[in-house]
């Protein structure tokens, strides 16, 4: 029985990105019930919003149940566990968030090639699905969401799915195209996270 390496990837994505939601909800000091439904959050709201805008007939975790379960598993273990990381917690949301944004980012920019969609619209596809969830679990939790912030976030997104893009053009098996770009999402993503990059903000006018 050979083993599906994007199937894999996609446990992965879910798994950190349930991460992410468990320490954005202990911050919030939820209950387990909480624990769960913003773990869910960034896991699966990416793809649902994706299937929902691509006209699929069922949205992806309806036809397998997986993603449920272990996003579930996830942050339930979290709740038991997460007093053993006081002190961490916000470094840990960061850094799952930032891998489960390379991983569901470039697999989001893959199903939109796969279906014969225009470039721009396998980029947006990928952005989406990459970035939405985790901005609906920063919503939940009456935070302002990373997307929406000066972060450098989305930029890392759009930058692993142009890489993806390219990579495929230029004829490199899929496969690799997509270690390559999601490794290109996360390093950006990382470097703006160690450096503090961010884009300019709006300032009015007469503003110091």
């Amino acid at each position: 029985m050979s083993i599906d390496p994007i199937f894999v990837l996609a446990m992965m994505g879910t798994a950190v990105f349930a991460l992410s939601g468990a320490m954005a909800a202990a911050r919030q000091e939820l209950d387990i019930f909480g624990f769960i439904i913003v773990g869910l959050a960034p896991a699966i709201g990416g793809g649902t919003v994706r299937d929902l805008l691509l006209g699929a007939e069922y949205v992806f975790w309806v036809n397998d149940l997986s993603y449920i379960y272990v996003a579930s598993a996830i942050a339930i273990i979290a709740f038991f566990q997460v007093h053993r990381l006081d002190g961490k917690r916000y470094a840990l949301l960061t850094w799952a968030d930032a891998l489960g944004l390379a991983l569901f980012t470039i697999m989001g920019t893959q199903i939109a090639v796969d279906q014969d969609l225009h470039p721009v619209i396998c980029v947006m596809m990928g952005m989406i699905t990459g970035t939405f969830g985790g901005m609906l679990r920063d919503i939940i939790c009456n935070e302002v969401p990373f997307l929406l912030q000066k972060e450098i976030y989305a930029l890392a997104a759009i930058a692993g799915s142009c890489a993806y893009l390219l990579l495929i053009y230029l004829g490199l098996d899929d496969q690799g195209a997509m270690v390559i770009a999601m490794a290109t999402t996360f390093i950006v993503r990382g470097l703006a996270i160690v450096f503090s990059w961010s884009l300019p903000p709006y300032r009015p006018k007469g503003s110091s």
